[in-house]
């Protein structure tokens, strides 16, 4: 305590140096706890399910689906025939209308699930009692389990909520459990609706009397939770085994599908895990940055310190006490770093939240817990022993008779020290400018895609339509035309339509089909493609171009006349030098299905994202496809609050409990799909401009310091006639030597390093030289401005007064 109270009252003595040590270190700190925070919400924190290991997802798999949805009778031959699941439950996510019968209806998210699925997860009830196999069998009462916020905003947190009746979708259901706060899986669902079948209801008619031996269309997903003692390789093994038997004992049906198990952590945070740790990864790096940085402030201090120093060697002073002591105040100035950090903190963790794209995993409990103090306290004290090691080994190694007859020495072990830190810095720094750099050109990359469509004046509403509503096939149709026909009459839109997918989404349907002429032995080797269904005034709505022949007209509205759209992808793959229109497709093997003749082509439209290529798309009506969700698109040069109330008093005079999900105009959607690259870009960026700062703080220190080492010597050379470039050359050459030796310490690393980023680049490659030699040449100028400005210094000096120096 006695040493600790002395390191205090020494940084006291010097305020300036240790506000600049402090808030170099705070920087450092509150980066790195506000990146831990969002890992740490998103990656560590346990799930909400009891021994979580367990719990896997089950994914149907083929060559051209990596991860595919089930159906219904490929996932109860699963369950029956495994031998390494307790539970195997299904589930299907849509948005719903929710009330209490008595006030306004809320757009909530609904899963449609089987009755095991709480048995799968095995997170129990707040209040009430979840469905289970055991006692709940698939066509009784409507049951609902409420999420706690679903309970909030339904039931006002009433005490009495199990046992009360709720309409969900128009259908009356009884209440039987609220979920503990936390708990909403899959990612945004408030509501989760026991199935009347073994199975989620399919949002599509199929043909078979029984749904449930249907295996032509895959609609729902599947989580499992593995037997005691089973291990992931044993369960995937069992499943493969199981998959095998159905590809054999159905070749037509089966396409060569097997079955994929990804532990339900991994599933969630697949897509985002890398991103987060590379980010974290670089946050480091300007830690290590601080450090060094520190490191260097104590090393000139300690070289300040010399005589006192020795003084104290010389009344008995060890150098274990003496390394102590400045530890001591190493470990002073990194919990006081890590406390401001934290103050910090608060303030950066909120800007990131507000910049954190849309969609991320758990995004809803990021905060500073016990958690992320334990580990800023950890990192502060683990810091301080970083950057205080080097500067308590030189500064305590002091030998009484030489240094209190030293002067100046230009070649000292300190100088040396700080000089291999300062490379360390460059070459850190130059690792984060190269990701940053490649990052900003892989963003001006996608920015510049284009995307098939014309976003200007196009205005874009997610509508789903509830089955319990709408059971029919030919009752949605209704409704989208008479949705359109209400649109169609207003002059101010210049085009309307609806359509499925919608674009930039991600969502898709997709099928194998035939193509007339052509004979396919099995499922797998049948053409394939992704599926729209659309109205003809799609691609005038949403700007995509007509390549050949037409769009839908009137003689597409009776669903007996079939006729079919395809893209350029499409048409490049099975049609590839031949013109496609008048080919015809049907995706019924069925031989009295009609064919479908293709009547025109369209261009291509990055319907996945920006980065993905644009996938082989089929387009038939909505009128054949009546599908129960689907994109109005609106084209106006109304303003835009204008389109959102004409849209909603539309839908409202058609159907006054229905509601859009997003209404955004096309331009938001494509900037929204750019949020990921633009988030990585900026904060990476962010960073290593932060550690550049740092460097160029460290580099402008030690040829300070070096100037002010050499005054003797400049003084002299001064006095003997030397000119101005003859002073600076000298000080600015040491500068850049060392900014050239870091810039090629840190290529090495930047090779090494930048594949991480490889996942997230988009047409250029992760050593991409250009980027490379643009943030060499940076990190040289700012090296060689940051020597300069100390160096100038030298032309100051008076000989007179540098010869009678000490």
């Amino acid at each position: 305590m006695r040493t600790l109270r002395y390191a205090l009252r020494t940084l006291l003595k010097a305020p300036a140096f240790t506000a600049v040590a402090i808030a170099t270190m705070a920087l450092g700190i509150a980066a790195n706890t506000a990146i831990f925070s969002i890992v740490n919400a998103i990656l560590l924190r346990p799930l909400p399910f009891p021994d979580e290991s367990r719990v896997v997802r089950v994914w149907s798999t083929a060559a051209r689906e990596p991860r595919s949805n089930h159906s219904a009778a490929d996932f109860l031959d699963l369950k029956r025939g495994n031998r390494t699941l307790t539970s195997l439950a299904g589930f299907r996510g849509e948005l719903a209308a929710a009330s209490t019968g008595t006030g306004e209806s809320l757009q909530i998210g609904l899963q449609h699930v089987t009755a095991d699925f709480f048995d799968v997860l095995g997170t129990p009830p707040a209040l009430g009692r979840t469905f289970s196999s055991r006692t709940d069998a698939p066509g009784g009462e409507r049951l609902v389990v409420l999420s706690d916020h679903a309970w909030e905003r339904l039931l006002a947190r009433d005490r009495a909520a199990i046992g009360r009746r709720v309409r969900v979708n128009g259908e009356a259901c009884t209440v039987v459990a609220i979920m503990p706060p936390g708990f909403a899986w899959p990612e945004g669902t408030d509501l989760w609706l026991l199935a009347q079948k073994a199975v989620p209801v399919s949002p599509l008619e199929v043909k078979e009397a029984d749904p449930l031996t249907n295996r032509d269309s895959h609609y729902f997903e599947a989580v499992a939770r593995l037997k005691p003692g089973v291990t992931l390789a044993q369960a995937q093994q069992d499943l493969h085994t199981v998959a095998t038997t159905l590809q054999r004992d159905h070749p037509e049906d089966s396409g060569g599908r097997d079955v994929l198990l990804v532990p339900v952590r991994q599933d969630m945070t697949g897509d985002v895990r890398d991103a987060l740790l590379v980010i974290q990864s670089a946050v480091g790096l300007v830690l290590l940055v601080a450090c060094a940085n520190v490191s260097s402030l104590l090393i000139a201090r300690a070289s300040g310190r010399r005589r006192e120093l020795t003084i104290r060697a010389a009344l008995g002073a060890s150098r274990r006490n003496l390394a102590t002591q400045l530890l001591a105040e190493s470990a002073v100035l990194g919990l006081a770093g890590g406390v401001l950090g934290l103050v910090a903190n608060s303030w950066l963790l909120g800007l990131l939240v507000h910049l954190l794209p849309d969609g991320l995993p758990r995004a809803d409990g990021i905060s500073v817990d016990a958690t992320v103090m334990m580990v800023t306290l950890t990192a502060s004290l683990a810091t301080s022993l970083i950057f205080g090691v080097l500067p308590a080994l030189q500064g305590s190694r002091v030998e009484a008779a030489q240094a209190l007859k030293q002067s100046g020495d230009r070649g000292s072990s300190r100088t040396r020290g700080r000089a291999a830190l300062v490379v360390s810095e460059m070459a850190l720094t130059l690792v984060l400018l190269a990701g940053a750099g490649l990052l900003a050109n892989s963003f001006l990359r996608l920015q510049r895609v284009d995307p098939g469509f014309r976003v200007e004046h196009a205005t874009v509403a997610d509508l789903m339509v509830p089955q319990a509503r709408y059971p029919k096939e030919a009752d949605r149709i209704r409704l989208y035309r008479r949705i359109l026909d209400g649109l169609s009459a207003r002059h101010e839109l210049q085009a309307v339509a609806v359509g499925f997918p919608g674009p930039l989404h991600g969502d898709n349907a997709s099928a194998t089909f035939n193509i007339e002429g052509r004979v396919a032995v099995s499922r797998a080797d049948k053409p394939f493609s992704h599926v729209g269904a659309v109205s003809g005034g799609y691609f005038a709505a949403m700007g995509i171009p007509l390549i050949a022949g037409r769009t839908f007209d009137d003689r597409e509205r009776d669903a007996a006349t079939p006729a079919a759209i395809v893209n350029t992808a499409l048409a490049r793959l099975y049609w590839p030098g031949e013109n496609p229109i008048g080919k015809r497709v049907r995706f019924d093997d069925d031989a009295a299905s009609p064919w479908a003749p293709v009547i025109g082509v369209v261009a291509d439209t990055r319907q996945l994202g920006l980065k993905e290529a644009p996938p082989p798309l089929l387009y038939v009506p909505y009128e054949q496809l009546g599908l129960p969700f689907t994109t109005v698109a609106v084209r106006s040069a109304l303003p835009q609050t204008a389109v959102t109330a004409l849209l909603k008093a539309q839908l409202a005079a058609v159907d006054g409990d229905l509601a859009f999900g997003d209404i955004n105009p096309l331009e938001t959607e494509l900037r929204d799909s750019l949020a990921e690259a633009r988030f990585r870009a900026i904060l990476i960026g962010v960073f290593a401009l932060l550690a550049l700062a740092l460097a160029a703080v460290g580099l402008y220190g030690l040829i300070g310091y070096t100037v002010t080492q050499r005054t003797r010597e400049i003084g002299i050379r001064v006095a003997l006639g030397a000119s101005p470039r003859q002073v600076l050359l000298p000080t600015v050459r040491d500068g850049v030597t060392l900014a050239l030796v870091g810039i090629g310490c840190g290529v090495v690393v930047a090779f090494a390093a930048e594949r991480a980023l490889s996942a997230f680049v988009f047409g250029i490659g992760t050593t991409d030289p250009l980027t490379l030699a643009a943030v060499s040449l940076l990190l040289l100028v700012v090296a060689a401005t940051a020597s300069y400005i100390p160096s100038r210094r030298a032309l100051k000096v008076d000989p007179v007064v540098a010869l009678r120096a000490e």
